[in-house]
C-alpha cells in the first residue's frame, strides 16, 4: 500500500527528531538502536524517493494535459470566429436578398419570414471636415474641452444650415436587422 506524503513527511521529521536518541547521556552510541535507526532511514528515503517519483509523474501529467487542453482552446476560440465570419458573411447575403426585393418591390424594406421578420435600416453617418477654423462660430465649440461640438453641426446641417468653415459629408449606409415572431 502506499503510503501518503504526509505520513512520509512525518515519519521523516520523527526520524530526524529521534537521532539524538542513539547515544545515551553520556554520548555513547547504542549500535543496536543506530542500526534500527539506520533501517528506519533507509525505509523513509525509499518511500521519499518513491512519492517523488510519482508526484514528478502526476506533475508532467498535468502539465501534458494543461497543455492539450489549451490547444484545445485555441481550436475551439478559432472555430468560433470562423462561425462568426460564417453568420457575418450570411448576414450579407441577405442584405443583397432585401436590396433585391426591395428592387422589384419599390418601397419594401421588410420581409416577413414564419418566424420573425428581416428588415432594412438605414443608418446615416456624418463626417465633419473643417476647412476653416477661425470662420467656425463658437456655437459649434465645446468649451470644456477644446473641440467641436459635432453633435450641433450634424444638428444645423439636418435643419438645413450651412455652418462656416465646417463641410458635412453625409454617408447612408443600409444594415440587416432581424426580429422575432
Amino acid at each position: 500500500m502506499s503510503k501518503s506524503t504526509f505520513d512520509i513527511t512525518a515519519n521523516a521529521r520523527h526520524l530526524a527528531s529521534t537521532f539524538m536518541d542513539v547515544a545515551d547521556a553520556d554520548g555513547v552510541v547504542d549500535e543496536d538502536s543506530y542500526s534500527a535507526w539506520l533501517a528506519q532511514l533507509d525505509e523513509v528515503c525509499g518511500d521519499i524517493k518513491r512519492k517523488m517519483q510519482a508526484l514528478r509523474a502526476v506533475r508532467a501529467r498535468l502539465l501534458s494535459e494543461g497543455d492539450t487542453l489549451k490547444a484545445e482552446g485555441k481550436r475551439i476560440q478559432a472555430r468560433g470566429k470562423q462561425r462568426e465570419r460564417d453568420a457575418e458573411r450570411l448576414r450579407g447575403y441577405m442584405k443583397e436578398l432585401l436590396i433585391a426585393h426591395r428592387e422589384v418591390n419599390p418601397g419594401v424594406n421588410k420581409i416577413e419570414t414564419d418566424d420573425g421578420f428581416v428588415r432594412l435600416n438605414k443608418k446615416t453617418s456624418y463626417e465633419i471636415t473643417v476647412t476653416d477654423w477661425v470662420a467656425v462660430g463658437e456655437d459649434y465649440f465645446i468649451f470644456a474641452e477644446p473641440k467641436l461640438n459635432k453633435s450641433a453641426i450634424v444638428s444645423a446641417h439636418k435643419d438645413g444650415l450651412e455652418v462656416e468653415g465646417v463641410t458635412v459629408t453625409e454617408t447612408a449606409n443600409e444594415h440587416v436587422m432581424e426580429g422575432g415572431g
